[in-house]
């Protein structure tokens, strides 16, 4: 039975993972001197490493008599009935060998590196969301500029592919589809959190087709094959970031409200009917103010999401098109 570490953390040791391995493998129970000799750790090192695994429940610990006498030996086992799940959590049940791994490792690291504001499951959301734009733009060929929803979702499916090969458009109309396929992309985080999983996947497709041209509702329905199955309709709107290349940018960072909202204008009248005014700003109140003065402008606030500059510096993005 698991204790207080988990599986995750248990393994996420390099070393310790090795040492879980080899003890699957040999026949019998090793003690704190052979595990240090096979992997050349110094005796408390190697002990350490062996209780983690034994707390999170991957090892049984007993005892073995010295054939001299004296204090009987520590040894520990390979847990038998926790092969299967160790066999999801190397990669033995991963796409694209192990790229499926990756990804979770990448956006789990995103969301580790928010402390404080929304819940985990809106941050999972929120993350994969950008990922799934991410994994469109990085596609080969000329951005997309069909705006019907098959094609979204086609054009979604073929990001995702590299994560989750058996992702599939299985039926589509005018304006809507049914995509499945996507859950093993997501196996690893299934297996210890249903509902951050169901985030992670939603938030990936939803991106990838916002990222191929088209806003969409995302719905469950029934589960297939290969894991849920989602019901996707067109919302009419505009899809953000990977589809708009911004006419100019404004890095009004660092400006008080009432002077980034006057270079905006500054910048605005430069730019023609339709352009995309790109605007970095930063702090609470900000996207309001920007948004006042574009409808008074009679601008479009075309989207705000929060970005990061290509130095990493956090920034509150809008995109604004002129009237």
């Amino acid at each position: 039975m698991s204790g207080t570490v988990s599986v995750t953390r248990a393994l996420g040791s390099s070393t310790r993972a090795g040492i879980y391995d080899h003890l699957r493998q040999v026949d019998g129970a090793l003690t704190v001197r052979d595990v240090a000799d096979t992997f050349d750790l110094h005796p408390n090192v190697a002990r350490t490493h062996l209780g983690l695994l034994a707390e999170a429940g991957l090892l049984t610990v007993g005892q073995r008599k010295h054939p001299g006498g004296g204090r009987p030996a520590r040894v520990y086992r390979a847990r038998p009935e926790v092969e299967d799940d160790h066999a999801v959590l190397d990669g033995a049940a991963q796409p694209a060998g192990g790229a499926a791994a990756a990804l979770m490792v990448r956006l789990l690291v995103t969301l580790l590196d928010r402390p404080g504001g929304p819940p985990l499951v809106a941050r999972a959301l929120e993350a994969s969301r950008d990922e799934g734009r991410r994994l469109v733009s990085a596609l080969p060929g000329d951005p997309p500029t069909s705006r019907a929803t098959s094609d979204a979702a086609q054009r979604a499916v073929r990001a995702i592919r590299a994560y989750a090969p058996d992702a599939r458009v299985d039926r589509a109309g005018s304006d809507w589809a049914e995509v499945s396929g996507l859950s093993p992309a997501v196996a690893l985080v299934e297996r210890l959190d249903p509902a951050l999983a169901e985030a992670l996947e939603r938030g990936l497709l939803a991106g990838a087709t916002e990222g191929s041209g088209v806003m969409v509702d995302l719905a469950e329905t029934s589960g297939g094959i290969h894991g849920r199955v989602w019901r996707m309709r067109a919302t009419g709107g505009r899809a953000p970031r990977s589809t708009i290349s911004p006419a100019a940018t404004l890095d009004a960072r660092g400006q008080t409200r009432d002077s980034g909202v006057v270079e905006a204008m500054r910048a605005m009248t430069d730019l023609r009917a339709g352009d995309i005014l790109e605007v970095l700003a930063e702090g609470p109140g900000s996207p309001a103010s920007f948004a006042r003065w574009a409808d008074r402008a009679g601008h479009a606030l075309v989207a705000v999401e929060r970005a990061q500059d290509a130095g990493g510096r956090p920034a509150i993005r809008l995109l604004i098109e002129k009237a």
